[in-house]
């Protein structure tokens, strides 16, 4: 039990003076950090690492861009419970990734056989636990109805199906979590944290891209492929799911060889005054009070919400406008292609601009492509007012490709470089490393499922006879207002002088304390 009367232990000016230590060991700190495997890693580690989140990168593609698509259209569940069912996951895994990140920041693991399984590596045996989970259960969401469609109006499957969603959403932010939580300890050196993460989401868009290939070859191999998605498809969906878990445990197994987590020791000032060290508790609710903690966070979940609603509702886009089954893989694979480019240029624009300027170049494509979709949509319109049998507009063409383009590299780059914002925000604070991006995916999960749920509660109400524009509309906002917070949240930064931040804000952006604070609250058992 903590008890909060015992606990206030440090006055005001015993606080300026804990500060006093703290700048003096600053860079006793720095020094450590960088001198302990943290100036420099090998190119086979870093692109070992890159490898850990494949096998969540491969199955989050199928999960976003095809769930919606495979329960519609396939099971014919309709879309208001589709949506449900997507959020029910999403809310499992924004439980799941803080908890996970608690346990892993206390580095509590299993035995067996009186064996602590920590001794693998606090991260890397969460890692392991949560690929298994994935592993087992995300073949089996996909192998249909398995005869219990029928039976008790489905419920059954829909209570095995929601069961495995959970236990696949746990595996993923036991994976990922962990997996982030990796960056700073691997290397306190932000321009290694800044290539670990431009390096981890190269993979993610590579990932994203073979995943589009392999759909596209199997729609095109299949006798519907010049048709929408129907029922008819629900092998193809199959063996999909099989394919990339095959794939994904390769690069699994390549993570948990080639990775030797070796977590950098950090020196920290002494006790000051006799009092207790600082609880890990204590860290956590730091962070609460910088607000930088929140800022960050708005910035991660509207770059995320950005590149969700672009990869669930272009599918569902497509579908609504008539397309070929092989344009629901040839599309989202433009769109990953164009992140992978931007991907490559943002360690130049860093270098070159900063990474306000990055935000901004990248939130400024995602939003032209959102002004170009509504002028196409008002042109469509028109012109199938004049003449009916014209129809929506067709996505088999160069305009749409490119459209498709700065949506998806728009949207990769500020995820990316949202990410790079948390590491730095972390700095040298690896200890609760895994509980702060818990916090920013918990939030980032948690918008995504209510977001999608709503918006397909609404297209079974709105469009119960049909609808040709809806997820257009869906695209035009749901994308544009993530990315008008996502310059807005950059805007707020601290300034900054190349890659690195202006000595006067350090103190503030990369640890919990701050200069506003005149006590600290110290949580004692």
């Amino acid at each position: 039990m903590f008890d909060v009367e015992e606990s206030w232990q440090i006055s005001s000016s015993s606080f300026k003076s804990f500060i006093d230590i703290s700048n003096d060991h600053g860079h006793q700190v720095r020094q450590t950090s960088m001198g302990i495997g943290g100036g420099s890693i090998g190119w086979g580690q870093k692109l070992s690492f890159g490898t850990g989140h494949v096998l969540n990168d491969l199955c989050a593609s199928v999960w976003f861009s095809y769930l919606l698509v495979y329960l519609q259209y396939v099971l014919l569940i309709p879309s208001g419970l589709s949506g449900i069912i997507l959020l029910i996951g999403q809310v499992a895994d924004a439980i799941a990734t803080p908890l996970v990140g608690i346990l892993s920041d206390h580095g509590q693991c299993c035995c067996i056989g009186g064996q602590n399984l920590c001794n693998y590596g606090k991260r890397k045996i969460w890692h392991l636990i949560g690929s298994i989970c994935v592993i087992v259960s995300f073949p089996l969401m996909f192998v249909g109805c398995m005869g219990l469609c029928e039976s008790s109006n489905g419920i059954g499957y829909l209570v095995i199906l929601i069961a495995l969603v959970c236990v696949f959403q746990f595996g993923w932010a036991s994976a990922q979590i962990s997996h982030l939580a990796m960056i700073p300890e691997l290397t306190h050196v932000e321009a290694e944290r800044d290539e670990l993460n431009i390096i981890r989401f190269s993979f993610d868009i590579i990932t994203d891209i073979l995943v589009y290939a392999i759909a596209l070859l199997i729609f095109a191999q299949s006798s519907h492929s010049l048709s929408q998605i129907t029922a008819e498809n629900g092998v193809d969906f199959m063996v999909l799911a099989i394919s990339i878990t095959g794939i994904g445990i390769v690069f699994t197994i390549i993570f948990h060889v080639g990775v030797n987590e070796k977590p950098i020791k950090i020196e920290r000032p002494p006790a000051i005054m006799g009092t207790a060290a600082v609880t890990l508790k204590s860290q956590w609710l730091g962070w609460f009070y910088n607000w930088h903690f929140y800022r960050v966070g708005v910035l991660y979940t509207a770059a995320r919400l950005a590149h969700n609603t672009s990869i669930v509702f272009v599918p569902l886009y497509l579908q609504e406008t008539k397309q070929s089954a092989e344009m629901l893989a040839l599309i989202p694979l433009v769109m990953n292609v164009a992140g992978l480019i931007g991907s490559g240029l943002l360690k130049i624009t860093i270098k070159l601009y900063g990474k306000k300027a990055s935000y901004g170049m990248a939130s400024l494509m995602g939003l032209i492509s959102c002004i170009w979709l509504v002028i196409d949509i008002n042109l469509s319109e028109n012109a199938s007012a004049l003449d009916p049998s014209l129809g929506p507009p067709s996505s088999d063409n160069a305009q749409f490709y490119l459209l498709a383009s700065m949506m998806g590299g728009g949207a990769a780059m500020v995820v990316i470089l949202s990410l790079t914002s948390a590491a730095d925000l972390i700095d040298s604070n690896t200890e609760t490393s895994a509980f702060v991006y818990g916090c920013m995916s918990f939030c980032d999960k948690m918008s995504s499922g209510i977001m999608v749920a709503v918006i397909q509660g609404l297209h079974s109400w709105v469009c119960q006879d049909g609808c040709t524009y809806f997820y257009a509309q869906v695209l035009i906002y749901g994308v544009g207002i993530p990315f008008i917070f996502v310059i807005i949240s950059s805007l707020l930064g601290p300034k900054s002088q190349g890659n690195h931040v202006e000595a006067k804000d350090v103190k503030n952006y990369g640890t919990c304390r701050t200069e506003e604070t005149t006590s600290l609250i110290e949580y004692v058992h």
